[in-house]
């Protein structure tokens, strides 16, 4: 909570209490002292805006104050007064100076502890933890879980930096295809999740489409340019069981993986989150009857079992 608070607002409202502390002070008898008060409110400043409207504010308060007369009151040219206030004055600035620091240096590892320092992408930990905050919210939501192809192969051909560098750009392509408050987590070495909430079940196809033909149909014959076999989740409105359905997700990607299809997606069955039941497309569902078309040149092999799987939950 401390460190997601966002910082226009933090300011504002702590200038705020800067002009306030001001305007008391100046009403109030002078014999009660604001000093704990505006280093209270320049300690804050460091912590939720930043150092540098943080000594903004304090020189400002401090000047004021030196203006008005609220200050140490210099008598003379004595050395020793002199010395007191810029004493005062540096180690108030001290200690604004490395409570933002410390925000800095917490923020850093706040974030290296939930993101995959190579992909940007939140790591499994944080995916739970923000998967389970959205859920049970009411709408429509869509969970996509992709498994890299090819990475092995790429990195034994052209080495680990090439594959680091196909998986962050597999991960760019993600972010492109989603809004900023969609949830995309790395789950694994090459496998990755996309949680989002949509409008209906006509959005949620447009989203499995839109992902589809971002990470597989439009890309050009490249080596350097990852694909992945994707299974896509629809879930009805209401309290979700994550974990439950997670599997669900990687169980539909395994299947579009084994049969080679690229993409495979069926609907959680509302309120029995281990039944799937079958999503119908329509006919103009482009992203379905290429990803069939790139299966039929693959020429996977085919058991009746496996044929009976794809006519019950594949779209």
């Amino acid at each position: 909570m401390f460190i997601q608070i966002p910082r226009i607002l933090a300011s504002y409202v702590l200038l705020t209490c800067a002009i306030i502390a001001l305007l008391a002070s100046n009403l109030i008898s002078s014999s009660i002292g604001f000093a704990p008060i505006y280093l209270l409110i320049c300690a804050f400043s460091a912590w939720f805006v930043g150092n540098r409207f943080a000594v903004a504010l304090f020189v400002l308060v401090a000047s004021i104050q030196f203006l008005r007369g609220e200050a140490i009151i210099f008598r003379g040219t004595e050395v020793i007064t002199f010395v007191n206030a810029s004493l005062q004055f540096f180690s108030a600035l001290a200690v604004i100076l490395m409570l933002g620091v410390a925000r800095e240096a917490l923020e850093v590892e706040w974030r290296s502890a939930r993101l995959d320092p190579l992909t940007g992408a939140l790591n499994r930990k944080a995916f739970f933890e923000a998967a389970k905050d959205e859920a049970g919210h009411g709408s429509m939501a869509v969970i996509a879980y992709a498994d890299v192809d090819g990475l092995k192969k790429l990195n034994d051909k052209f080495g680990h930096e090439a594959g680091d560098g196909a998986l962050r750009d597999f991960a760019a392509r993600i972010n492109k295809s989603i809004r900023k408050n969609d949830l995309f987590a790395r789950m694994g070495g090459d496998e990755f999740v996309i949680m989002l909430s949509v409008r209906d079940i006509n959005a949620a196809k447009s989203v499995a489409e839109r992902i589809n033909s971002v990470l597989n149909l439009e890309l050009e014959d490249d080596e350097t340019k990852l694909k992945c076999s994707l299974g896509i989740l629809f879930l009805p409105a209401g309290t979700k069981a994550i974990d439950a359905e997670l599997r669900q997700a990687d169980t539909l990607m395994y299947l579009a993986k084994r049969k080679r299809v690229g993409l495979v997606m069926a609907m959680s069955a509302q309120g029995d989150p281990q039944k799937l039941v079958p999503f119908a497309t329509n006919a103009d569902a482009r992203g379905q009857q290429r990803t069939v078309v790139r299966a039929v040149e693959r020429k996977p092999e085919t058991t009746p079992e496996d044929k009976l799987s794809l006519g019950t939950i594949a779209a």
